[in-house]
């Protein structure tokens, strides 16, 4: 399923992404993106030229990411309709609760962020249901 979304995504905004972008590139990765800088670096220096990077490490963004305008994003890159439908019925208008030991949260709805650990949180739901079937869990 990855795969797919990962593929139809890709196709709806290539044009968008930079040649030398490396993460979210078939075929490219920080190895590749290593082995480029470290190619650059030493032309360079055997130039005499100076050399300055910048590197970020996104891999938490979509814990931050407001789930509208992220789909705001998606439909103006033209990303399809029914593919930012499908995004939106994952992330919007969900309950979630925090589990700390054996004690749960009041139930929220989050704005932003993935939503993660939704099986195990299903499971114990229903674990805790079963052994008490009298009180009300998230």
């Amino acid at each position: 399923m990855e795969i797919i979304v990962n593929d139809a995504l890709f196709a709806s905004c290539k044009h968008y992404i930079t040649s030398d972008q490396h993460g979210f590139h078939p075929k490219r990765s920080i190895t590749t993106n290593l082995a480029e800088f470290s190619s650059t670096c030493l032309q360079n220096m055997s130039n005499g030229a100076q050399i300055d990077a910048i590197y970020t490490d996104l891999k938490a963004a979509f814990d931050r990411v407001d789930h509208r305008l992220l789909l705001a994003k998606l439909e103006k890159l033209g990303v399809s309709s029914a593919l930012v439908q499908w995004f939106g019925s994952y992330l919007m208008n969900r309950t979630l609760c925090v589990k700390i030991g054996s004690e749960f949260s009041a139930q929220f709805t989050n704005v932003s962020g993935v939503p993660l650990g939704m099986q195990t949180l299903e499971q114990r739901r229903f674990e805790a249901q079963a052994a008490f079937p009298n009180k009300q869990f998230c």
